[in-house]
């Protein structure tokens, strides 16, 4: 099923993937000097296959470490439908991650439970606009964790 989306939903898309190209553009021409912290958190890029094009797709997020762990909330800035990168994750778990300028592959897996609870609330500690984002939203905004390959 496909949702339908206001027109504010769809100016904010279209605005967000060209900031995010931006950023992206950004953090890969100095090494992730420059653009590695947004709105309080920590930038990292998720590249990950196209589910429907087969090309990588790379998506700045805020993120938290958990050991070796990178997580992501498919927040999608609050908009009430899943975040491309996320759907493209989902239909193959394969991707790689960068973080100031290192990268490494990543299988990605949602979390549930008192672990997705535990990691909320990390995400929280860095940016405190997710409660806001899931308040906006009827679905579950997914936690993801992106774990080293291998």
């Amino acid at each position: 099923m496909t949702a339908v989306l206001s027109r504010a939903d769809r100016a904010a898309t279209v605005l967000s993937r060209r900031v995010a190209a931006l950023h992206t553009a950004l953090l890969r021409r100095t090494g992730g000097r420059l653009g590695n912290r947004f709105r309080g958190g920590d930038v990292v890029l998720v590249t990950c296959r196209g589910r429907v094009s087969g090309q990588p797709r790379t998506t700045p997020l805020i993120h938290v470490r958990d050991g070796a762990d990178v997580v992501v909330a498919a927040s999608n800035g609050g908009i009430d439908t899943e975040p491309q990168w996320w759907l493209n994750l989902r239909a193959h778990p394969h991707g790689e991650v960068e973080v100031r300028g290192r990268r490494w592959a990543v299988t990605a897996a949602e979390v549930d439970g008192p672990e997705r609870d535990r990691l909320w609330a990390a995400l929280m500690a860095h940016f405190d606009g997710y409660d806001g984002y899931q308040a906006k939203v009827s679905r579950r905004i997914a936690v993801v964790r992106l774990s080293p390959a291998g």
